[in-house]
């Protein structure tokens, strides 16, 4: 929101610079980004009156003019033919500058006829965005030799003012002029809000009537008669430009002007192009349409709300007007509209139609219902005055507003909060300054709370501005005493401890969006994701079920952007429908691609192997040490070559490599083999430390190899475990060490060789002791899995 000073000044008459208002504003919470100074650049530019206009003898598009000044005549080369003898006119004589000009201004030859300095537009000037011609100043009762800045209030300061989304009290001239007044203790004075209104009633003549009361509690109209669209005054046209707008005519200007001056927004219609003549405000019906004034046409949905005359859609409440009735040079009646519209209708329309205007960057914050009728009849009288129109008498008006809330707060409170002691009476005159109606009962502070304050529902809402007013700088610091020393929560630590286990064996983090596809849906099974119901892409429209899916689309992107070899993790939330929607957090690493480059490098592919051997550096690095492999999980693995990963005797996830062809489904090229666990699984499995350490041992081991042939479908992991089981303390290590399968085995049956060491902490073992524990080994091999011990 930019705020020319002297537009606050005739509101809140303050002598302080720019400079210490700013500052002074910026202690009382209002963030003024910076002081702009639009007009710096423009100096010694005069009023001049026009004598003569005629061709120049040397070009067939550019004339001369000759001005008098006030103080003599001069001569000029004039690109634009607009002008003619006894207009006034702006003229920057030689050694005069204007802000689109980076240099003074000197007399030079133009085609072989010395111009001296230039007869300016509107644009030159900054005073609008109008470049299409010489700006004319009659009508404004200057005489030649006039300084145009001064008679223009052009030396002005602007405050560049960020408002923050909870203060849109603030999107306003006299908002902020309001603010001023209680900081420096000027009175405030209200806008010109009388009228000398016609004879016929505006009620009579237009007709309102509210269908969704729910999204607009109140709606008025005024009725302007015979205006003459034109062009409004110099001084509103510059000021509309220096607050970032861009002066059209008369009539939207003064809607605007309204806009910027009271933060109500309006919008004015071609009364004879309003079927009725009449407006109803309604949702709009499934499959209807409307142009709006930026030419688009636009779906709507019956969720919008809609300004319409008695047989169509004129306009998007509170978001923009449409094609059908707009306001033109033709328009001679005007149906002006200031209505209160609720903030989260307008929020939802103008999102998802992409339209951010003025009027719903102010509506969706939140206006002042209070605001509608002064609103309308400040915009009226401008109307009338700079388009020559006439007011009808009254408004046509639907629905009414509530009563003011109330809102209390208690001292003792306040003091806790804040930190040093406020009493009742402080707290009185804190509101009194802002013009906020008090009083106390029974040791409490009610408050009226006036229809623009918005942002003040609560009691702590109170206490802060009884801060604010007070001064922020009499909030002592002091270091807070917790209850207990602090520190990272063990989930977060948890999931910093498995980034750091997976950086150290070798993979590489990645944060993909959470959002999932069909395809990637398809990819699992999964069924009962949630929908998105805004999503950033189309084609992503649920909440994601699983990490793996983007994990295969980062390999595949990675591939396709000449990465050879891929190994990625992610620690993320996956999500399922419930009642509420169910988040939990998983772990998961996609492997694929070369082990190795260079010379040195083995000459293979990662597979599911590189993945185990990832996730027993993941375990061993939590300290999880009760888990195992299982069956495999079926689909999307492949059959052979994936595992469920047992925690404790419980599913925690799954380790494979995915099935080829929806590897290449997904255009990723070889192998990739994937883990996803559950971390929740984890933490409840991992120990403190995370790692176990133990003496160097003393004396040597006993080895044995033993080899049994088994079911084809009994799995080594599962044969290993029996093999601890049954060794004991003395089995110090069990790795297996060879797969047979061949015609020399019994039909269905495989052979696995395992090599065993023996070892005790305190002593050598002796061959019998050894001998026996390999004993128990073999019967509870044989007798849980059906094995046979291979001779030999």
């Amino acid at each position: 929101m930019r705020v020319p000073l002297s537009w606050l000044r005739e509101y809140s008459a303050t002598d302080l610079p720019a400079e210490e208002l700013a500052e002074l504003l910026i202690a009382r919470g209002v963030h003024v980004e910076g002081v702009l100074r639009p007009w710096e650049g423009l100096d010694g530019v005069v009023v001049a009156r026009v004598v003569e206009v005629r061709d120049h003898p040397n070009s067939d598009k550019l004339c001369l003019a000759r001005v008098e000044t006030g103080s003599g005549e001069l001569e000029l080369v004039v690109g634009i033919r607009n002008i003619g003898p006894g207009d006034l006119v702006p003229l920057a004589p030689p050694g005069a500058r204007v802000p689109a000009l980076p240099q003074p201004l000197g007399a030079r030859e133009i085609r072989g006829v010395v111009s001296n300095g230039m007869l300016c537009s509107a644009s030159e000037l900054a005073v609008s965005h109008d470049h299409g011609g010489i700006l004319i100043l009659n009508g404004e009762g200057w005489e030649p030799g006039t300084d145009l800045k001064s008679a223009l209030g052009l030396g002005d300061a602007v405050l560049d003012v960020e408002v923050e989304p909870n203060r849109p009290d603030f999107l306003s001239i006299y908002g902020i002029a309001r603010e001023a007044a209680a900081a420096t203790g000027v009175p405030l004075v209200g806008p010109d809000l009388s009228i000398e209104e016609a004879d016929e009633e505006a009620s009579v003549a237009a007709t309102v009537r509210i269908d969704a009361a729910d999204g607009c509690p109140h709606y008025v109209a005024r009725v302007i008669r015979g205006v003459r669209p034109g062009t409004s005054p110099l001084l509103v046209q510059a000021r509309l430009t220096a607050c970032g707008m861009r002066p059209l005519s008369n009539v939207i200007d003064a809607t605007n002007y309204v806009m910027l001056e009271l933060g109500q927004p309006l919008h004015g219609f071609d009364l004879a192009l309003l079927a009725g003549p009449g407006i109803v405000v309604r949702r709009a019906r499934e499959g209807e349409r409307l142009v709006t004034l930026d030419g688009v046409e636009r779906g709507l949905s019956p969720e919008d709300l809609l300004i319409c005359d008695a047989d169509k859609p004129v306009a998007i409440a509170g978001v923009m007007g449409g094609r059908t009735s707009e306001v033109s040079g033709e328009t001679s009646d005007v149906l002006l509209e200031s209505a209160y519209f609720t903030r989260t209708g307008i929020l939802r329309t103008a999102r998802r139609l992409g339209l951010h205007t003025e009027a719903s960057h102010r509506f969706e914050r939140g206006t002042d219902p209070e605001g509608v009728p002064p609103a309308a009849a400040r915009a009226a009288k401008l109307i009338a005055a700079w388009s020559g129109g006439r007011v009808l008498r009254g408004s046509a008006e639907a629905g009414a507003i509530g009563p003011r809330r109330w809102v209390s707060m208690r001292p003792e409170r306040a003091s806790a909060l804040v930190g040093y002691d406020i009493a009742a009476a402080d707290a009185v005159r804190a509101f009194d300054s802002l013009g906020m109606k008090s009083s106390l009962s029974a040791g409490t502070v009610e408050v009226e709370v006036p229809g623009y304050r918005v942002d003040v529902d609560r009691e702590v809402d109170l206490i802060e501005e009884v801060a604010r007013v007070e001064g922020y700088d009499r909030v002592g610091s002091s270091l807070p005493r917790p209850p207990q020393a602090g520190g990272m929560p063990r989930a977060y630590a948890f999931a910093r401890a498995v980034k750091d286990v997976l950086v150290r064996a070798g993979l590489r983090e990645v944060r993909p969006v959470p959002f999932a596809s069909q395809g990637d849906l398809a990819i699992t099974g999964d069924a009962d994701a949630v929908a998105v119901a805004n999503p950033l892409r189309a084609e992503e429209g649920h909440l994601r079920t699983r990490l793996t899916p983007g994990l295969l689309r980062a390999v595949a992107r990675n591939q396709a952007g000449g990465v050879r070899s891929v190994a990625l993790f992610e620690v993320g939330v996956v999500f399922r429908l419930g009642d509420p929607v169910e988040e939990r957090r998983k772990v998961a690493m996609a492997l694929c691609g070369p082990a190795g480059e260079g010379w040195a490098a083995e000459r293979r592919d990662l597979d599911v192997y590189d993945a185990k051997g990832a996730l027993e550096s993941l375990m061993g690095g939590l300290g999880v040490r009760d888990w195992e492999l299982g069956d495999s999980p079926g689909g999307p693995f492949h059959p052979g070559r994936s595992a469920w990963v047992l925690v404790n005797g419980e599913r925690a996830g799954v380790l494979g490599e995915i099935h080829p062809g929806l590897a290449a489904s997904l255009d990723i090229e070889g192998r990739v083999a994937v883990v996803e666990l559950e971390f929740d699984a984890l933490l409840m499995a991992a120990t403190a430390n995370g790692f176990s350490f133990q003496e160097v041992p003393r004396f040597p081991p006993i080895r044995r190899d033993l080899a049994f042939v088994l079911p084809e479908v009994v799995a080594a992991g599962a044969v290993r475990a029996a093999i601890e089981q049954a060794g004991g303390d003395l089995l110090d290590r069990c790795l297996v060490f060879d797969v047979f399968r061949g015609s020399a085995l019994p039909p269905g049956t495989k052979s696995l060789a395992f090599a065993l060491d023996f070892r005790s902490p305190d002593r050598t073992l002796t061959d019998e002791e050894a001998e026996e524990t390999v004993g128990r080994i073999v019967s509870r091999v044989e007798g849980e899995f059906g094995a046979r011990l291979r001779a030999g």
